[in-house]
């Protein structure tokens, strides 16, 4: 039940966390030119969209079982 939970939750934070929000954050921090630059900019997105997808996805699981305990 704990895998099934996390993968609704994963999957529900990475589609429906808007992408805009990540992209203003991580926009003046990438330096360079080109092709280069632009990989390195959508690499960054796609990380901090994983990162922040798995951790609420653990922060949902946790709080199912912490009200599974009482």
């Amino acid at each position: 039940m704990k895998i099934l939970i996390f993968i609704i939750i994963f999957s529900a934070t990475w589609f429906l966390k808007p992408e805009s929000i990540i992209r203003s954050l991580v926009e003046g921090h990438i330096s360079g030119d080109g092709e280069g630059a632009m990989d390195s900019f959508e690499f960054t997105v796609i990380a901090l969209k994983a990162v922040l997808s798995a951790l609420l996805a653990f922060i949902g699981v946790w709080l199912y079982r912490k009200a599974n305990q009482r």
